[in-house]
């Protein structure tokens, strides 16, 4: 089956594969119907300078974002936001959302990543958080770790996964924070 056959494409993950997954399939001739879900309230953003140019302040969020609206425009997709996908039902070829609402597909890309793991809630622990996406800066930038705007970002990391945590902890090491 090639993408030509098929009417509608649904991409699950609203990242950086996500991204050009759809850049893809039109670079490729694939003019149907191509949809985008994301739990996020925001897609298609860089995450590495979340936590390092994003929380000092010189990167904003239109830094980040991996395309222009205009680019979207150009790739005609819809795109579904705050919104997960809960289940698939492959026999029904339908992907259904945490809203119990239903997405039928005849082709599916799924670009979800990874989530962190969360060790429990550190009882008496503060300035402890979770960054991953866009909406986990606030708590960052209302705690005792993070200056925003002040060339700052914190005082102190624990770089707790695998995807780039050696750049994590070079960035922090030469921007003169102490790390863990």
């Amino acid at each position: 089956m090639t993408t030509r056959s098929l009417q509608h494409i649904v991409v699950v993950g609203g990242s950086l594969a996500g991204l050009r997954s759809c850049e893809e399939f039109r670079r490729q001739g694939y003019d149907g119907q191509l949809s985008v879900v994301s739990g996020e309230a925001r897609v298609f953003y860089d995450r590495p300078p979340l936590s390092k140019q994003f929380l000092a302040g010189t990167f904003d969020e239109l830094r980040i974002a991996l395309t222009k609206s205009e680019k979207l425009d150009e790739l005609d997709v819809s795109i579904q936001l705050g919104v997960r996908a809960r289940a698939l039902d492959i026999q029904a070829r339908e992907l259904v959302l945490d809203d119990e609402s239903t997405i039928s597909f005849d082709g599916l890309v799924i670009a979800t990543g990874a989530t962190p793991r969360h060790l429990g809630e550190p009882s008496g622990l503060d300035g402890v958080f979770v960054l991953r996406t866009m909406a986990d800066a606030p708590s960052l930038e209302k705690g005792d770790i993070a200056t925003r705007g002040q060339g700052r970002c914190c005082w102190r990391w624990l770089s707790w996964y695998g995807g780039g945590s050696n750049s994590e902890w070079s960035w922090c090491q030469r921007n003169g924070h102490r790390t863990t």
